[in-house]
């Protein structure tokens, strides 16, 4: 854990170093490929599913990791989380990384479809993980990348789901990123050898 002086040594907590990096490796990573990118466009165009504080968190990392990002479809349950969600969006992305309208902006319990019939490269699965095997079989069957929270299933049933729908994206040539990514992250692992050898 970084003390406070380690903090002011260095400018940034642990918590803040992590936030800052983790969505800005997804995005890196993805955008390496080349297939990210919708053809003739330089922007990657994100929606969001669960507009709870995680998915606009999650959002405003995702915009904020990399330039030439927007947020372009937004879906909750519950419209005052909608709402509440753009309203801190707006209040905190530059209005070219925010792209949404009435048209882009759906509630119930099917709104997560909605979002993955726009024309979206990366989706951001943020709604309560009871919900996250099937959306994220959605979102693979739509053709879109994705990142989403975890924990990525609550019972065996989800994880086996997670597992089919995780081999059907490969198949796909989609990225599937969840929230534990820098466990596996080459650059992250490499520096926690370094911590360890006293570097």
């Amino acid at each position: 854990m970084i003390k406070k002086n380690e903090k002011e040594k260095h400018g940034m907590s642990r918590r803040e170093f992590i936030k800052a990096t983790s969505t800005a490796s997804l995005v890196a990573a993805i955008s390496g490929t080349g297939v990210l990118f919708a053809s003739g466009s330089d922007k990657i165009r994100v929606g969001l599913i669960g507009c709870g504080s995680r998915g606009t968190d999650a959002a405003i990392d995702c915009v904020t990791s990399s330039p030439n990002i927007v947020i372009r479809a937004m879906a909750d349950l519950f419209q005052d989380h909608l709402d509440s969600s753009l309203k801190k969006l707006q209040g905190t992305l530059t209005q070219e990384n925010i792209a949404v309208s009435e048209d882009t902006c759906f509630i119930g319990f099917d709104a997560y479809k909605k979002v993955l019939a726009c024309d979206l490269d990366l989706v951001i699965l943020a709604a309560p993980p009871h919900f996250r095997p099937e959306h994220l079989r959605a979102a693979v069957e739509a053709g879109k990348h994705i990142f989403m929270e975890k924990p990525v299933a609550v019972d065996p049933v989800g994880v086996r789901l997670i597992l089919i729908s995780s081999e059907l994206a490969e198949k796909k040539g989609l990225a599937v990123v969840a929230g534990t990514q820098r466990r596996h992250q080459a650059h992250y692992v490499e520096i926690m050898k370094r911590v360890g050898n006293g570097d």
